[in-house]
């Protein structure tokens, strides 16, 4: 089927001649992020081997260059698809979603485009997306416009130049991608340098929001190089930007209420103790937020990088210590976030309230008197996310936190929050008590895409058989087959609540029952996408 300018729109099939590929399945052990809510993916090189321990790590693809104009058509008229096709075909037969990068930067294009004049270089431009889009159907996302403050193309003024909006170059190129995208492209904008200046922030999101109001923009990409946070220990001018000013800024893209994504993520650090503090620091930035909804490393081999200390696996196939750090940490749960109190004045048994986090299954609170959490009043761990406090000192400040805990062992803690007691007592009645009977409540959110929470009570026995009960929750389509087992082990008397992620499932109808002992209650749920 030929698209808008006659260039052929099927997909390439790898046959033959490139014996140096692995184009089949490399899932035979589990990544490091499977079945979250975000994905950690990497990028994929040009003219070398796709690495046969790729599925061993990462659950998403990004093409390091085979995607870049230059790459392909480097020659006017003269389309070599080779790598492009091999890695978007390795990505789709091994169900990782695919990100094409890119389709429009000033670096990297064709040299041959300088000399056209500009009717013809608009023509040669929403060609090139036309017969991208079209070629590759099934990718999940697309970098539409790459480095739109640093890495403006010849051809700008020919895409509309600044225009009414100030943008309309980019206004231009994300209208034409979402032509040609097939429908469900998630379309993005990436750039770098963004989160070090809250100036640099504003002006990106003031982009951002000129393509938001016109239903151009799908998500938002920032690279995440090591330079853009701190500079390489052994340069001779080193340097670090404050992680407060970066995770402020960051927060202030994810208020926009599209997904964040950390599309080249590095840390380009020879010695392993180094680069291992830094992941520490700087990874969790982003993967605590639950803004961001997924990390794209820039490479993991050694000799196969943009930045050559930036490799987390050796050579010999050894990992680094940040890589065998991070296999543990990202199947921890992130930090909770805290909801009440947060800075009032509260009777001296407050009630700590905070919400669920991802993968938990038990969270501990401490409250103390001081923010080092050095003089602790409470530790204790449970498994609601609300706590009702026995009476503290009246008219006293108090410090709170809450880390989330798995079988894979605790998260880090949240923020901390204050609040200060008065001299009441109030009635604990007030407050919801034991619960005293089954109980299956409906989802919220209800529509939901892709995330719900469900909540469930077990009774407390009688005073002499106080034993836990054997529950199972599990989500099943309308005819009726099992979909997702969520719960199925003996629980304590209590209230529960269980995130379930329907994103490997379609829309539709779904129906979530409880089971405990004799007791038996269904919920249907809406999953919209």
């Amino acid at each position: 089927m030929p698209g808008r300018f006659g260039v052929s729109r099927f997909v390439t099939t790898i046959a033959g001649g490139l014996c140096l590929l692995v184009i089949c399945s490399t899932q035979t052990v589990s990544q490091l992020a499977k079945g979250q809510s975000r994905f950690l993916g990497n990028a994929l090189s040009s003219g070398m081997p796709i690495h046969a321990d790729f599925g061993k790590y990462w659950n998403q693809v990004t093409p390091g260059n085979a995607g870049k104009w230059e790459s392909v058509e480097g020659f006017q008229g003269s389309y070599d698809w080779t790598w492009l096709d091999a890695i978007y075909n390795f990505a789709i037969n091994n169900s990782y979603p695919f990100k094409d990068h890119c389709l429009i930067w000033g670096a990297q294009q064709p040299g041959w485009i300088a000399g056209l004049d500009s009717a013809h270089q608009r023509t040669k431009v929403e060609q090139w997306i036309d017969t991208v889009g079209g070629r590759y159907g099934s990718m999940s996302m697309v970098d539409v416009v790459n480095e739109p403050f640093n890495g403006v193309p010849v051809y700008k003024n020919a895409l509309g130049g600044d225009g009414k909006t100030g943008w309309d170059w980019v206004v231009t190129a994300f209208e034409w991608a979402r032509k040609y995208c097939m429908k469900g492209t998630k379309l993005l904008i990436n750039e770098y340098n963004v989160l070090q200046d809250a100036a640099v922030t504003t002006r990106y999101l003031a982009l951002i929001d000129t393509l938001r109001v016109r239903g151009l923009v799908d998500g938002i990409g920032i690279q995440g190089h090591y330079f853009e946070f701190k500079s390489f220990a052994g340069s001779p001018n080193p340097y670090a930007y404050s992680v407060l000013t970066l995770k402020a800024n960051l927060e202030r893209l994810t208020a926009t209420g599209l997904p964040v994504y950390i599309t080249e993520f590095d840390i380009n650090e020879a010695s392993d103790s180094i680069q291992l503090a830094n992941y520490k620091i700087y990874f969790p930035l982003f993967w605590e937020n639950p803004g961001v909804k997924g990390i794209t490393h820039w490479g993991y081999k050694q000799g196969d990088m943009w930045k050559e200390n930036g490799y987390l696996v050796r050579s010999n196939g050894t990992e680094r210590p940040a890589l065998q750090w991070l296999r543990t940490y990202v199947v921890r749960p992130i930090p909770p976030a805290l909801v009440s109190p947060v800075g009032t004045t509260e009777p001296r048994n407050p009630r700590l309230v905070w919400r669920t986090s991802a993968l938990a299954s038990s969270y501990r609170v401490q409250v103390a008197s001081n923010s080092a959490f050095s003089s602790l009043v409470v530790d204790s761990t449970l498994a609601d996310t609300v706590n009702q406090l026995s009476p503290l000192a009246a008219s006293t400040a108090y410090y709170w936190r809450v880390s989330a805990a798995n079988d894979s062992g605790p998260g880090s803690y949240s923020s901390v929050a204050v609040f200060r007691t008065g001299d009441q007592i109030q009635a604990v009645e007030e407050f919801p008590g034991q619960p005293v009977q089954f109980a299956l409540k409906q989802n919220y959110p209800n529509p939901f895409n892709p995330e719900t929470t469900l909540q469930f009570t077990i009774p407390a026995g009688s005073s002499t058989s106080p034993a836990a009960s054997a529950v199972r929750l599990a989500v099943y389509d309308l005819l009726g087959r099992e979909v997702a087992l969520l719960v199925d082990e003996k629980k304590v008397p209590g209230e529960y609540r269980v995130r379930f992620n329907g994103s490997q499932l379609s829309s539709g109808m779904y129906i979530c029952r409880l089971t405990a002992g004799e007791f038996s209650a269904s919920r249907t749920m809406c999953l919209v996408k």
